[in-house]
């Protein structure tokens, strides 16, 4: 049963193997120069998703993450707002300067004109540092 499965997969093997040999892949070229060595920065991809890398590399060892940002200014300091994942993957906006300058932080997309609530970022900051402890549970071995 083996033998019938393996002798044709083998040849399909060998013949994908050939086909695949002359196939190049080429890296996205983006529009942000590299700060070290000038080069235009070309986007690739990771374990964690695209990010922005330099193609000198292992000359520059430059790399960049992408950066997810939208057009509403934040409602505290109006520069910037970017979104982030949480560790479970759930959304939260979050300003360009925080922690530095501005304390903005919301679960909610924030909208022209907005007026900032502190307790809601209080709230975020709780569930975005929280983490998980395992307890182990003592067994203990009674005598005879």
């Amino acid at each position: 049963m083996i033998r019938e499965f393996y002798g044709p997969f083998e040849k399909e093997i060998k013949k994908v193997e050939k086909e695949l040999e002359h196939v190049e892949l080429e890296d996205e070229v983006s529009d942000v120069k590299c700060e070290k060595c000038g080069r235009m920065m070309v986007y690739k991809y990771g374990r964690y998703g695209k990010f922005l890398a330099c193609p000198g590399y292992p000359e520059c060892r430059n790399a960049k993450p992408i950066v997810e940002t939208i057009e509403v200014p934040c409602p505290k300091c109006g520069s910037k707002v970017q979104v982030r994942k949480t560790k479970k993957g759930r959304k939260y906006y979050i300003c360009e300067n925080n922690p530095s300058s501005c304390d903005y932080i919301s679960w909610n997309k924030p909208k022209e004109g907005e007026k900032w609530n502190p307790d809601e970022a209080e709230e975020i900051k709780k569930e975005t540092t929280k983490r998980k402890t395992k307890t182990k549970k003592k067994v203990s071995k009674k005598k005879k």
